[in-house]
């Protein structure tokens, strides 16, 4: 019983929700049947120990003074009903406008005009006071107006207001929609061999970018549109500069015009396009990175439920490590090793802690941290082989830093979880570092005009590279041989 599909649900619930639950499953309205609740306050009863003990005999003991006769498999199935109930009730308290929505149209059905009315007012007053222009609100006035325009229809269908109403409603809260769903997918292609077929979207965004569209987005009027054309532009066009500086926008005076969920989607966004940049070579974009993350640390966006992601803490620590601030990092890496996802804490912190300890040049420390991480994915797989390599270089260990560099080299041919971009940037980088290990290990046999010759002419290949990782590294280790 301990594995099955409602004990994981409950025990996955915290203090206060379990009691939501047991008051919800104990309301005679939703529930008539003993033997169900005696179920559930076994098992909340054995989830309050240290060692719960579900075990069917003792839950069967439990049920016994039901009278209902039914077995323990129909009670466990019966209560996940509830339990499933009870979170679709959690949840329309949590929607801004569901709960008058679901009201309207059963009123409607009921055919209760009078109170649709009223109640129809009430929800247009509500939409109109609202301090967002999402989907979500979108999606309320055009059910309310979809609902109110056909039966305004049925006496005087001369009067189209609420019809367009309902149609310029449903279109913006396709737009947002759309806009949203694009930019995430977009970002999946540029990062992973994916492809998806967008549809509509290049005739949404014919119509954003003509008069129009410019007049829709004019003064602020739907800042969620406008938040996410520019975000996907962003990723569409990373060298026009507007899309990021529009992000900014968003970011600092426009931030509290936006819902939680596209706060942080601009935020995470935002921060994805510095890192591009810098991996194109902008180096100036470090510090706006940086900025970024300061401000989602010090507002907590850059947490979600207390958490912080795998990706966040260790761009974090890099860019804190790579920006000298070692005090400020170090502290951020214990302060913020709890907060990570459980099941990925101990490979992260390893592995980020293996990156600090690296910048603090204390490479056996680094090297023997980096063998407790595991390849939990490929981006661990990429960041830990980096680093070995990068030790095995400071350490002046050319066959294993070649060694690696190879093997590496192969993995990133065969993968099909990358893009081509990716590759690119990674093959070149295998291609220059070997090159550098070589010159560096040749430097005393080489003539000291040929040694530099090589070297300038191995710098200006990075430089000069459209697609290339460790660019900065590269070019510093280059300067520093020559």
């Amino acid at each position: 019983m301990q594995d099955s599909k409602v004990v994981r649900q409950i025990t996955a619930m915290d203090g206060r929700e379990r009691e939501r639950l047991r008051q919800f499953v104990r309301s005679p309205y939703f529930n008539r049947h003993k033997g169900t609740s005696l179920l559930l306050d076994f098992v909340l009863k054995e989830l309050g120990k240290a060692r719960p003990r579900l075990e069917e005999a003792r839950a069967q003991d439990a049920v016994k003074g039901s009278g209902t006769g039914q077995s323990l498999a129909d009670l466990q199935s019966a209560l996940m009903k509830l339990v499933n109930q009870f979170l679709a009730v959690e949840q329309l308290g949590e929607e801004s406008f569901r709960q008058e929505v679901l009201t309207l149209k059963r009123t409607k059905e009921l055919h209760r005009f009078s109170l649709l009315e009223n109640r129809g007012k009430r929800l247009e007053s509500k939409v109109a006071k609202h301090k967002y222009r999402d989907g979500d609100t979108h999606l309320a006035a055009y059910e309310w107006k979809s609902i109110n325009g056909y039966l305004q229809g049925a006496t005087n269908r001369s009067d189209t207001r609420e019809m367009q109403a309902m149609l310029n409603h449903l279109d913006r809260f396709y737009m947002v929609e759309k806009l949203r769903h694009a930019c995430q997918l977009t970002a999946n292609m540029l990062m992973m061999n994916t492809h998806y077929e967008f549809l509509l979207l290049e005739t949404v965004l014919d119509y954003l970018e003509g008069e129009k569209g410019e007049a829709l987005l004019s003064g602020g009027k739907e800042p969620s549109i406008d938040c996410y054309y520019h975000i996907l532009m962003s990723l569409r066009e990373p060298d026009n500069e507007q899309h990021y500086e529009r992000m900014l926008y968003y970011l600092n005076e426009g931030f509290e015009r936006l819902p939680l969920d596209h706060q942080k989607d601009v935020y995470g966004f935002a921060g994805n396009y510095c890192i591009q940049r810098i991996r194109s070579g902008h180096a100036t974009y470090r510090g706006e990175l940086m900025d970024l993350y300061r401000r989602g640390i010090d507002i907590g966006i850059i947490y979600d439920k207390g958490e912080i992601s795998e990706y966040d803490y260790k761009n974090i620590v890099t860019l804190g490590s790579a920006n000298k601030e070692f005090e400020w990092t170090e502290r951020f890496i214990e302060e913020n090793r709890e907060r990570l996802p459980a099941a990925k804490r101990d490979n992260a912190y390893a592995l980020n802690k293996a990156n600090f300890l690296y910048a603090l040049d204390r490479l056996d420390e680094a090297a023997r941290l980096l063998i407790t991480v595991t390849d939990s994915d490929i981006v661990y797989h990429l960041a830990r082989v980096v680093l070995e390599i990068r030790i095995a270089y400071d350490q002046q260990d050319q066959e294993y830093a070649l060694n690696l560099l190879e093997t590496f080299r192969l993995y990133v041919r065969r993968s099909r979880k990358m893009s081509t971009k990716d590759k690119r940037s990674y093959i070149n980088y295998t291609r220059f570092t070997k090159q550098l290990v070589n010159l560096k290990h040749q430097q005393d046999y080489l003539g000291k005009a040929t040694y530099e010759k090589r070297m300038e002419s191995l710098s200006e290949s990075v430089r000069t590279a459209d697609l290339v990782v460790e660019r900065g590294w590269l070019l510093r280790e280059a300067v520093v041989s020559s």
